[in-house]
């Protein structure tokens, strides 16, 4: 009865049939950089006219602004990567991959980005050298439509035709001790007094 209720059913409702163009990806972490590739592949029973990337990371992460230029990403927020993760906001950014109103999406499109972990602020407890964050994937977007202009911002994302990542990704990042700021800041204010009292002393000798 299940199976006569099931032709039933993709008889009356076959735009239900979730198809979608297929992804392979891999990953390699090394400290505080991680880098990500994907693949996709077009799917040949799902014409696919516009796939574009949506991306929105954390304050402790970020990616270098001019590699987001070379893909012609649009960037919502502000990147700074000199900032520590207390001092940043997070950020997105979107960028097309394929976009034609004509040919459909046939041919193999590969794109890699590289992920940087921002310094956390130092901790009181001594036992915590490391922290563990999640890192988000890219959401991967495909339409028979038109593409979204992209150009004032990035659109909303389409759940609806959305292509998330399964795994959980995250990040190991080391924490400053905060018991050794007793040692930085003096130090800190010792090389401006160094460096001024020699030039006061060379000066003078010039002088004389």
């Amino acid at each position: 009865m299940w199976f006569i209720s099931l032709i039933i059913f993709l008889v009356l409702f076959p735009d239900t049939i979730f198809s979608a163009p297929g992804i392979s990806s891999h990953y390699k972490n090394t400290g505080f950089h991680t880098r990500l590739e994907y693949v996709i592949d077009s799917d040949p029973t799902k014409p696919t006219h516009c796939l574009f990337v949506w991306h929105r990371l954390p304050p402790y992460l970020y990616i270098e602004p001019d590699e987001l230029y070379q893909l012609n990403a649009t960037i919502v927020g502000f990147i700074n990567i000199e900032a520590s993760a207390s001092q940043s906001h997070p950020f997105a950014y979107c960028f097309l991959l394929y976009n034609s109103s004509k040919i459909p999406f046939r041919n193999r499109r590969k794109f890699s980005i590289n992920i940087h972990s921002r310094y956390l602020d130092p901790k009181s407890d001594q036992n915590q050298q490391y922290e563990t964050l999640y890192l988000p994937e890219p959401v991967i977007h495909f339409t028979e439509k038109h593409c979204p202009y992209l150009g004032s911002g990035c659109p909303a994302p389409l759940s609806e035709t959305g292509i998330e990542s399964p795994r959980e990704l995250t990040v190991t990042i080391p924490v400053g001790q905060e018991y050794h700021l007793a040692f930085v800041f003096p130090l800190t204010c010792l090389f401006p007094l160094i460096g001024c009292s020699l030039l006061f002393i060379f000066s003078g000798k010039n002088r004389a």
